[in-house]
């Protein structure tokens, strides 16, 4: 398993968003449990889908005192294009450099043309999961970009700023192509209130 573990001091960061300012971990220290979610964003159609998931529970979330950040590997450009045209309902964070995710020890992998070959061949046979956004363009590079053969992270960060839950690793390795990556929303909310608000 990537990616920092259950028991750990999260790692600081402060990122751009698709929404204006850019928005730290730190602004929550003492005042919110956080979700911390890597995901390759809007040009990926399985995390729209798992991003809708979190959207319709987000006012829930919130209720139990806690906020959700997620990190894209969208370019700043692009994420504010999104959240122009889009209702993101929680801060939408662009890290494309790969700089928090691998403070967050998320890895990325190069393979040869033929493997992103052979991934695009088979992405391109199946159906796209359902997504509260509809039509989403995306450009050329965005698409290479969510190829990548990355690790997707989903973390709850304490008010304290010490991980308490922990779910990392390779895509693949969750058959995210196939099902989810993601506890459900109960499960989330579960989790959360076990910290208190």
């Amino acid at each position: 398993m990537s990616g920092i573990v259950v028991g750990q001091l999260a790692p600081s960061f402060q990122l751009p968003s698709a929404q204006g300012p850019t928005v730290g971990l730190e602004e929550f220290r003492d005042q919110k449990n956080v979700v911390v979610w890597f995901t390759k964003g809007m040009a990926c159609p399985f995390c729209r889908s798992q991003m809708s998931q979190l959207a319709r529970a987000y006012p829930q979330l919130q209720q139990v005192g806690a906020e959700v950040l997620e990190i894209t590997l969208s370019s700043v450009r692009h994420a504010r294009l999104y959240a122009a045209r889009f209702h993101l309902p929680f801060p939408y964070l662009c890290d494309p450099d790969y700089r928090v995710r691998r403070e967050w020890l998320l890895t990325d992998r190069r393979h040869s043309p033929a493997w992103y070959a052979s991934l695009l061949l088979r992405s391109s046979k199946l159906e796209p999961p359902s997504s509260d956004f509809g039509e989403v363009k995306v450009s050329a590079s965005e698409i290479l970009t969510s190829l990548y053969d990355d690790d997707m992270g989903f973390f709850i960060v304490d008010k304290q700023g010490m991980v308490r839950y922990a779910l990392a690793g390779r895509y693949e390795d969750f058959e995210t192509l196939r099902g989810r990556a993601l506890p459900n929303n109960d499960e989330i909310t579960r989790e959360l209130q076990e910290l208190g608000s």
